[in-house]
């Protein structure tokens, strides 16, 4: 049950031995033939490549039975991703060909089918890269089972996406102690590894 808890040249030194080479020396220097040399007037033909933009697929985690599954989104995190944006993937839910596979949502109130999570509109990630994530007072509603599966949802996505890790939060801004998988309270910010138990082997 969630309760409320007040409370990281190289040198070049080659000496050019060419005689100890098998390399033999001419007595007077040798003409460089014509056009061996390119004329440092004449403009350069190579283009610079513009920077590559690195980005990686971001995973938003489902339900399906009693553990969590993975599916690829299409947002992509450069290095994260609005953490908003992630909890709306899970609000709105597999799409139909994963609900077909099984796969739900445990993130929207099955009553209202409104989201039981949300970030600040301000200050949604900390100096640590943690994201203050708002539970609403409806998740106190939901079977225990469930409710551990919606916070794993949750931390599972966001940590993710490069984010360290998920501080949890009443609607009064208080730091939240949410319970884990083996039944004990949570009373620090949850990491990945805190609910990844419930990852579903495929």
């Amino acid at each position: 049950m969630i309760q409320p808890l007040r409370v990281i040249v190289t040198g070049l030194a080659s000496g050019l031995m060419l005689a100890g080479c098998g390399v033999g020396l001419d007595d007077a220097p040798l003409p460089i033939p014509p056009g061996a040399v390119p004329s440092l007037s004449a403009p350069s033909t190579v283009t610079p490549s513009p920077t590559a933009t690195l980005t990686r697929a971001v995973r938003v985690w489902f339900v399906r039975e009693d553990g969590l599954v993975p599916v690829v989104s299409d947002l992509a995190a450069m290095p994260t991703v609005d953490p908003s944006l992630l909890l709306q993937a899970l609000s709105a839910g597999p799409n139909s060909e994963d609900a077909e596979r099984g796969l739900r949502t445990v993130v929207v109130d099955p009553i209202t089918d409104t989201p039981l999570v949300a970030v600040p509109v301000e200050g949604a990630v900390t100096d640590i890269g943690s994201v203050i994530v708002v539970i609403t007072p409806a998740v106190g509603a939901l079977p225990p089972g469930e409710q551990v599966l919606m916070l794993g949802q949750v931390v599972l996505s966001l940590t993710g996406a490069g984010y360290s890790s998920v501080t949890f939060v009443d609607e009064a801004g208080v730091p939240a102690a949410v319970p884990l998988p083996d039944g004990r309270l949570l009373d620090r910010p949850a990491v990945a590894r805190d609910y990844s138990s419930l990852i579903i082997e495929l």
